[in-house]
């Protein structure tokens, strides 16, 4: 079974934008077992929001609690109620039959419920009553409730599973009887979803709700698995709830029920909410807080697509970028095929595929609409675009459901996209189709994260724009020499850190310092004579201490920077030629020698990177070494030239290297 929240508020609907992320639709709750029957209970605002996405034709079943006006109100706003191919089985207690045209008779609405145009069949319900429905005959047992002028509270088993819906119930903590009632109602509920309207700080006795303390103490050693607090007070706010929820959470019982705060288009299975994360209102502000204190481009791109992936239950997911009439492979996730933590090794991949209304991505990236497909392997004949199933036939995998986003820049323009693979099904981990709510929580999320992603293209841009200041004077300072060595020195930092036990947000903040901050190793190389640079045989003395100097010069031109990869990028530009054993330099003196851990560690990991390119790359006066061999030097100037602990850490990454060489080769310099 799933279970769907469409409304989750009590008394009235509150439609306000500090209630935007629970939601304002008063109760309705929607259940649908793996055989496709479909049951509602309660018939608030959240009704209409429930049926909109409904087919034009079908059989559903929609249990009453109660007459109070919230949880009724959306029934004549029901769209399977107004159309002629649906059958709507209305099951309201055996007190309310008269509900329906009672209804229409007090001209609350100008439409009598007899002349509407679904099929409706409506049932009795009495307390302690049990039905049998559907094809996988789902027993639906009534429960009494204690509320003002009766309720009842509904207990479902189908599926080998149990869901509980409590309906409006007031728990006495002064009644053992009452405590005992609703320990009774939540025994093996696998979901619970239950009228917490109150905390004991404002609890009001005798108005028929519940206290969310009171559940969750009632709820130790009835076996409950999930227990949802919803029917939220009308007043409260997002970020009010959102302190409920923390509350809630301190106050868990390890033994007890997993606790979670109702919101609107939350789907819970009996393994618990999907997705399987405790979002707060604000948790795409804090997430983007998050994402702009990175500034490569890797980092970034890694960050929006795991969260992307999380909020959508994605098992996979690809982000591309605009390059030219191109879109560039960027970055990939697919947990069926390999860890998230290893993603980083398909950063350096080189496919391409042109922008065009041909593929699937090429046809977002042309439109700039979001494409949310249920199967992509059953596309209708006169869709514009197609499937390339080149992918899954090399990989193994099987690509079913599809939701494709566009990334947009400060100006709107187009510069990515994002697609994710396979919504999956917790429990049987098959695919199923993203949600309304997962596509426009995807939307807003590449729309917000683009902006970030096109202003670390222009941080980079800008570092580009300084590296060609200094090919003028060095043609080996190169962008993808400068690439190459950022690429090697944040993948041998991220080994480092692992190894390190180092937190994954550090390793994450660092990595993305390190990357840009070793491109910019050798700036002070513009302010070397060209006669130095350029001399093809051994420089002097004299020369050999003005080449030295480069580090104290590009330490001063970065001096008047305080962004912290500036910061970092000014001591590997001072220090990056230090040696291990203390006989490096930073200046053109013996002045400033550090040795061992005393030089900084971005500078002692950068100078691995810089000296292994330079052996790895064909110069005028020497032929390109095997990575084997460079990897043999190194390893013999371990404890000497080079920290040892890196140089275990490079043998360790070797793999990933010849995929940043061919990610950045010298014959093509790629666009920044």
């Amino acid at each position: 079974m799933e279970i769907t929240l469409w409304g989750v508020r009590g008394s009235m609907a509150s439609p306000a934008l500090d209630t935007t992320f629970y939601g304002g639709n008063t109760a309705c709750i929607e259940l649908c077992s793996s055989a496709g029957t479909l049951v509602f209970f309660d018939a608030g605002t959240g009704l209409r929001e429930a049926g909109a996405g409904l087919p034009d034709s079908g059989e559903c079943h929609l249990f009453i609690t109660h007459a109070h006006a919230d949880h009724i109100v959306g029934l004549w706003f029901f769209k399977p109620l107004h159309l002629p191919d649906w059958t709507v089985h209305l099951h309201l207690p055996n007190w309310l039959g008269y509900l329906p045209d009672y209804f229409f008779a007090g001209g609350i609405f100008p439409v009598p419920f007899n002349s509407l145009k679904g099929n409706v069949i409506q049932h009795s319900i009495r307390a302690h009553e049990e039905v049998c429905i559907g094809r996988d005959k789902m027993r639906v047992t009534a429960l009494p409730t204690c509320h003002p002028d009766d309720c009842l509270g509904y207990r479902v088993d189908v599926d080998a599973a149990r869901f509980f819906y409590s309906g409006d119930h007031e728990i006495r903590t002064d009644d053992a009887a009452s405590i005992a009632a609703a320990r009774e109602m939540l025994k093996g509920a696998d979901i619970a979803v239950v009228d917490a309207t109150y905390g004991r700080g404002d609890y009001k006795r005798g108005w028929g709700h519940s206290t969310w303390e009171d559940w969750i103490d009632a709820a130790q050693g009835a076996g409950a698995r999930n227990l949802v607090l919803s029917h939220h007070e009308v007043g409260r706010s997002d970020q009010e709830l959102d302190r409920v929820a923390r509350k809630a959470r301190a106050y868990e019982n390890p033994n007890g029920p997993e606790v979670f705060l109702a919101r609107e288009n939350l789907h819970v299975t009996p393994d618990g909410p999907v997705p399987d994360i405790r979002l707060e209102s604000d948790w795409m502000l804090r997430f983007l807080d998050e994402l702009s204190r990175y500034k490569d481009e890797n980092v970034s791109l890694d960050r929006i697509l795991a969260m992307a992936r999380t909020v959508t239950c994605a098992d996979a997911g690809t982000i591309f970028l605009v390059d030219g009439d191109e879109l560039a492979f960027a970055y990939t996730h697919n947990d069926s095929l390999f860890a998230v933590r290893e993603a980083y090794k398909h950063a350096y991949a080189t496919s391409r595929l042109p922008i065009s209304r041909d593929s699937i991505a090429g046809y977002v990236a042309c439109t700039g609409e979001a494409l949310n497909l249920e199967d992509v392997r059953q596309l209708p004949p006169d869709a514009p675009y197609r499937f390339n199933d080149r992918f899954d036939k090399s990989s193994g995998y099987r690509t079913c459901s599809m939701l494709t986003v566009p990334f947009l820049d400060f100006d709107g323009r187009i510069c990515g996209v994002m697609q994710l693979i396979n919504r999956l099904v917790r429990k049987t981990r098959s695919p199923a189709p993203f949600t309304l709510d997962m596509a426009y929580t995807a939307r807003l999320m590449a729309r917000e994260a683009g902006s970030i992603v096109a202003h670390n293209a222009l941080y980079r841009r800008n570092v580009y724009n300084v590296l060609r200041m200094a090919q003028v004077h060095d043609p080996s300072e190169t962008g993808p020499h400068a690439e190459r060595v950022g690429a090697v020195a944040s993948e041998l930092y991220q080994r480092w850190a692992e190894k390190n036990e180092r937190p994954p947000e550090e390793i994450r903040y660092e990595k993305s310092r390190i990357r840009l901050a070793a491109m910019l190793h050798d700036i002070g190389k513009v302010g070397i004579s060209d006669l130095i640079l350029k001399k093809r045989g051994n420089l002097n003395e004299k020369e050999y201490r003005v080449m030295r100097s480069h580090t104290e010069l590009g330490a001063s031109i970065l001096a008047e920077e305080t962004d912290a990869i500036s910061m970092l990028a000014r001591d590997i530009a001072l220090h990056h030629h230090q040696k291990w054993n203390g006989k490096g330099y930073a200046g053109s003196g013996n002045e400033g020698r550090l040795a061992g851990k005393n030089i900084p560690l971005a500078a002692r990991i950068t100078s691995i990177a810089d000296v292994f390119d330079a052996l790895i790359s064909p110069r005028c006066y020497k032929d390109a070494w095997t990575f084997e061999d460079a990897l043999a030097l190194l390893a013999k100037e371990a404890g000497q030239h080079f920290d040892p602990e890196l140089i275990a850490c490079m043998e360790e990454i070797s793999y990933i290297l010849p995929m940043i060489y061919r990610r950045f080769p010298d014959t093509a310099e790629p666009s920044p």
